[in-house]
């Protein structure tokens, strides 16, 4: 058996401290030593899968970074990298660059939005570093997550990439979890919704792509928005201590990488009860049970879910339908 994806959290370790960061948890915690993350990149490219997205913490700083994408890379493993892009230089340049790794950066709104989440200075540190990426990586995504300090200017987003040349732009909700359960800083659905019909619209007026992650409703909005949706345990959350993690805003370890061939801790954990409860819902509250979504979506994002109700399965309390809000159109 082999995951078709890796979300690997490559280290919880960072030159900032975002208010919303759902990482911070894994602040000082063990990490995979880097023979183990060798091995893991090893038996990733030699199973075929498909996708690994580092992210972090912040994986540029990481000394540990440059081995384990040139040995994804050696697999042909496709691969991505979500940075604050405040670190970047002429090394991280080359090696993403020379290892075919595409870059995600995060920005958060116009300059006093952004440093309001995630520090002074962080900005224009960020732009400086989207450039370079964009000049000499040969692309660059945006991501903006979206939380209570930030969702009604996050649609100001859309213009810095386009104006900025990235490909596209994705959204994703701030959780309740990590730092965030600590500043209170994650979205309500009112919020969210509003954020997306708002940057949906930027988005077609500016030509750029736009795309929800942590989403799986997203369909309900007949915007044509591609979302992610991870119900379907066909990829594994990995945390830096190699934990398989049911979700990785969640601390429930299903398996882990230590100790165990990724084939076998993929194994186990497609086999947990707690992951048969998330991708085969033994029941559904109204009203997801009676959604045209229900086959595909399954009551949402479980861990929005558990955190903020305490039940993996009483459906996603962002979604338009379980929030009792207004569809447009």
């Amino acid at each position: 058996m082999r995951p078709a994806y890796l979300i690997w959290i490559f280290t919880g370790a960072c030159n900032l401290s975002c208010k919303h960061c759902y990482a911070y948890r894994f602040r000082g915690s063990a990490e995979l030593s880097l023979g183990d993350k060798l091995r893991l990149a090893r038996e990733a490219g030699e199973l075929g899968v498909e996708y690994v997205n580092l992210s972090g913490g912040e994986p540029l700083t990481h000394p540990h970074l440059a081995p384990v994408l040139e040995e994804l890379y050696e697999y042909g493993v496709e691969k991505s990298v979500v940075t604050n892009a405040t670190m970047v230089g002429g090394e991280i340049l080359r090696l993403l660059s020379r290892t075919e790794t595409y870059p995600i950066v995060s920005l958060d709104g116009p300059r006093e939005v952004h440093e309001s989440v995630r520090g002074p200075g962080t900005y224009d540190a960020a732009l400086r570093g989207l450039r370079l990426l964009r000049d000499r990586v040969g692309g660059v995504s945006v991501v903006a997550a979206v939380g209570k300090l930030n969702s009604w200017r996050v649609h100001e987003v859309v213009d810095v990439a386009a104006d900025e040349g990235a490909d596209g732009v994705a959204l994703i909700p701030v959780m309740p979890s990590g730092r965030a359960r600590e500043t209170g800083v994650s979205v309500g659905a009112r919020e969210y919704l509003s954020a997306v019909l708002k940057a949906a619209e930027r988005a077609r007026e500016r030509g750029i792509h736009l795309s929800l992650w942590c989403t799986p409703w997203a369909p309900l909005l007949r915007l044509g928005l591609r979302s992610w949706f991870c119900r379907t345990a066909v990829g594994v959350d990995v945390a830096p201590s190699g934990d398989v993690l049911l979700c990785d805003v969640l601390d429930f370890a299903t398996s882990s990488v230590r100790g165990r061939s990724l084939s076998e801790a993929y194994r186990e954990a497609v086999s947990h009860p707690l992951t048969e409860l998330v991708t085969r819902p033994p029941r559904l509250p109204e009203p997801c049970a009676s959604c045209p979504l229900a086959g595909s979506c399954r009551g949402g994002c479980f861990a929005r879910a558990y955190l903020l109700k305490g039940d993996f399965n009483a459906g996603d309390p962002l979604c338009p339908r379980v929030a009792q809000l207004e569809l447009p159109g």
